[in-house]
């Protein structure tokens, strides 16, 4: 496997926060601001001690100066690709959102519900970036062996396409995924298979930010998944958990108490658990900080695995070969015996959604689920399909942040698991090895 750590560059003048006020600035070749130089230095403190192969870069400043100063730290010297420059917005380039909106307020609508049906007059298509940008990043994996990290800088257009392409996500999520300045997002690539799988989205807890800052009156969740049991992977033998009432051991109970410092401080409204004991105790001391009570929700249930649960991987395919196969391929085709689907956990997490979004308008709320409950609501949210679960990433204590914005969803960031280790340490990228689908 190699891992790629995809790194938008550092603030600009033009980088206002304010899409009213933003400016398109595609290939304008902006400087960093004196604050997109300190963010550049915090993500250089971040990655100190990740084994960095090399680092890639767009040609533009804004990004090559945030590799370099990425890059110092392990002596290497950044490696300009030509596909990683930002989108050329043609005759819109250095305009205002809302200036474009009112000399173009067709084509202006259009590129905002699907950005990649639409050439910029003058400049090019998001579809045609992607291309590109798909193109540089093959030709740097084809440089690197396996077990090789790689760091890529480029922007925000550039990022967004290439994880809808490379993730497998619809077009139409290209607006639903987040990209702060300086954020981290991780894909594993699997040589051998040719897939990539998405690990983390949008990680900037190196910035001084508990969660990244949201606008808007739609309900945020924070999902968690609870802390390590005896029977998760890096405890012992990984098994069928689902609605096996485990309880958290001891590093899960440490990661509950981590979760609790990093999330005291937000403006939490409601908690909502899996009535299982590992969700409900992971969630014991927020709610305990925060003087919240914290309310059991049958739509976070785990899995009913059925016939499964209790097996181990082994056992399950020595028991069930045919349909572990098929749980391994095509997990949407698999009803386990006296147990559930992933179409019915979907079923009743769209029902769930629902109602919170309901009662807690403009509201921040914590959901605490399971591994599969958290990887089908991603899917659900991002909008692809259920057979792709094993390609979305979800470890022990990790935070999602989603918020609701009129009829669609954001995805503000997904697996952020920084709380859990030592800042600089490389442990807060996760090992390149222990991948692949988890149960």
């Amino acid at each position: 496997m190699i891992r790629i750590i995809l790194i938008r560059h550092g603030s600009t003048a033009w980088n206002t926060g304010e899409r009213s006020q933003d400016r398109f600035r595609g290939i304008v070749d902006l400087p960093l601001a004196a604050d997109g130089l300190q963010q550049a230095e915090a993500t250089a403190q971040r990655l100190v001690n990740v084994p960095l192969a090399a680092v890639y870069t767009s040609p533009l400043q804004r990004a090559r100066r945030t590799a370099e100063i990425i890059a110092a730290p392990h002596k290497l010297a950044v490696q300009p690709l030509p596909g990683l420059s930002s989108m050329d917005y043609g005759d819109w380039a250095g305009l205002l959102y809302s200036e474009v909106a009112h000399r173009w307020p067709d084509l202006y609508r259009k590129w905002r519900r699907n950005p990649f049906s639409v050439t910029i007059p003058g400049g090019e298509s998001t579809a045609s970036l992607k291309e590109r940008a798909v193109a540089a990043l093959h030709h740097a994996l084809s440089l690197h062996r396996d077990n090789s990290t790689l760091a890529l800088v480029s922007h925000q257009a550039v990022i967004k396409a290439l994880i809808c392409a490379l993730a497998g996500l619809p077009d139409v999520a290209y607006w639903r995924v987040r990209q702060d300045l300086c954020n981290l997002s991780l894909l594993d690539y699997e040589p051998e298979s040719g897939m990539f799988d998405l690990s983390g989205l949008n990680d900037i807890c190196h910035l001084g930010l508990s969660l990244p800052r949201t606008t808007g009156d739609g309900v945020r969740i924070i999902l968690l998944r609870h802390g390590q049991t005896a029977w998760n992977q890096g405890a012992g033998e990984e098994r069928f958990r689902g609605r096996t009432d485990l309880p958290l051991d001891g590093t899960g109970i440490a990661q509950a108490n981590t979760l609790t410092d990093r999330l005291r401080h937000e403006p939490i409204d409601a908690i909502y658990a899996s009535p299982l004991q590992r969700t409900r105790q992971t969630v014991a001391p927020l709610a305990s900080a925060l003087d919240l009570t914290p309310e059991p929700e049958q739509g976070l249930l785990d899995i009913d695995y059925g016939q499964f649960q209790g097996l181990s991987r082994s056992e399950a395919a020595a028991a069930y070969p045919e349909l572990y196969k098929l749980w391994l391929s095509r997990p949407s085709q698999v009803r386990f015996p006296n147990g559930e689907s992933l179409d019915d956990v979907q079923t009743r997490l769209k029902s769930m959604l629902d109602r919170i979004a309901e009662a807690h308008p403009n509201q921040t709320v914590v959901l605490a689920g399971h591994q599969m409950v958290n990887k089908v609501l991603a899917c659900t949210l991002l909008g692809i399909d259920l057979d792709q679960v094993w390609r979305l990433r979800q470890d022990t204590a990790s935070i999602n942040y989603y918020q609701r914005m009129r009829d669609d969803w954001r995805v503000l960031c997904l697996n952020e698991t920084c709380h859990l280790f030592e800042p600089g340490n490389a442990p807060s990228l996760r090992p390149v090895d222990g991948y692949g689908p988890t149960v």
